[in-house]
């Protein structure tokens, strides 16, 4: 070790090849950012290599193997190329690493990686994200320094994992690519996300909020709230919009389904504000007020639905009684069709939304 430098690769003849072969070992997803797109994972490398000047006769010298500071021989300047941080040397000051006779070199740098991944919330909260670690050596071309990885397509190891609340790892592969002038070995890790805390504290309370929403039309006229229930209503599908809002990235090119499914609540929300206003408006209109044809029809279509010709006395009668009609009449006839017409509505809505999960 009196002529050692960690400063050159450790060859020989140095226009020859460093071959560095990579392991990842995982211990757990700390944290998977989706307002960030950044991956928090805690992990280790397996790194092995041949050091040259790092051989001995293990016969002669009874040594079976050698530990070093990792600052006292050379190791490959190894960085997360896909790094949310500046650039760091991995490992330590602490760090031991271990040879064995031939030469070969063992080092285990243990890390918390923060990488960007591209997060893709379209099926929130059902989604699958593929989050990648990509590993290359900075300062060396892969003339020099060549990385790879011991099997290619293989999956990567664990190490005393722990699993995430949130998140389950559904596949995992590594693979490395030559770039144009080095090699870069990249770990995947595809994580779907527990749907479970999401289901019962977001869907079901939009979708009974959606049930809710279609009382509007069931509240009576007279009964003086309809109008503060209605942008109630049409308030609480904003709250959980923004409350959706938190949970996914700011992105222009893929929107959650779930976001488009609340705009549209709140459309029909606004639809049925619109809709009541109107409504009591021709409620408490004069009963003196001539009924147009256009809400004349309106009631005819409400008591054709309702089969009331069919129940009445004689058609005679029933076509009496539709010209004898009032404004209370209209508005009552304006809730039973605005009721069928939302829910029709909402079904649609569910069942496209449903389809475009599967």
């Amino acid at each position: 070790m009196a002529n050692y430098s960690n400063k050159i690769r450790p060859l020989h003849y140095q226009d020859e090849t460093v071959y560095i072969y990579i392991s990842f070992y995982l211990s757990s997803l700390i944290e998977v950012d989706t307002v960030h797109q950044r991956l928090v994972t805690a992990a280790h490398l397996g790194v092995v290599w041949v050091d040259e000047f790092l051989q001995w006769d293990q016969e002669s010298t009874g040594i079976e193997v050698l530990h070093f500071k990792q600052g006292d021989i050379w190791i490959p300047d190894l960085v997360l190329m896909n790094s949310v941080n500046t650039f760091e040397e991995m490992g330590g000051d602490f760090y031991y690493v271990t040879v064995i006779p031939d030469g070969t070199v063992y080092w285990y740098p243990y890390q918390v990686f923060e990488s960007k991944c591209e997060i893709d919330t379209t099926y929130f909260p059902f989604d699958i994200q593929t989050c990648k670690l990509s590993f290359i050596s900075w300062a060396f071309g892969k003339e020099e320094v060549n990385v790879s990885i011991f099997k290619e397509n293989a999956p990567i190891d664990y190490y005393f994992y722990v699993n995430n609340p949130v998140w389950e790892i559904k596949e995992t592969t590594s693979h490395s690519s030559v770039q144009e002038s080095s090699t870069m070995i990249t770990f995947t890790l595809a994580l779907r996300r527990k749907p479970k805390f999401y289901v019962i504290n977001l869907i079901l309370p939009i979708i009974l909020l959606g049930v809710i929403s279609l009382l509007v039309f069931v509240v009576p006229a007279d009964a003086g709230e309809k109008m503060s229930f209605a942008v109630t209503v049409f308030l609480s599908f904003a709250v959980f919009l923004s409350i959706i809002s938190m949970h996914i990235p700011i992105d222009s090119v893929k929107t959650s389904m779930l976001e488009v499914y609340l705009t549209l609540q709140m459309s029909l929300g606004m639809f049925m504000i619109f809709i009541s206003s109107f409504q009591l408006r021709l409620h408490h209109r004069k009963s003196h007020r001539k009924i147009g044809a256009f809400y004349r029809g309106v009631v005819r279509i409400e008591r054709f639905l309702r089969c009331s010709a069919c129940l009445g006395p004689s058609s005679l009668e029933t076509s009496d009684r539709v010209d004898e009609i009032d404004w209370n009449d209209v508005s009552s006839a304006i809730d039973f069709c605005c009721f069928w017409i939302i829910l029709v509505s909402q079904i649609v809505i569910a069942i496209v939304l449903f389809m475009s999960y599967i």
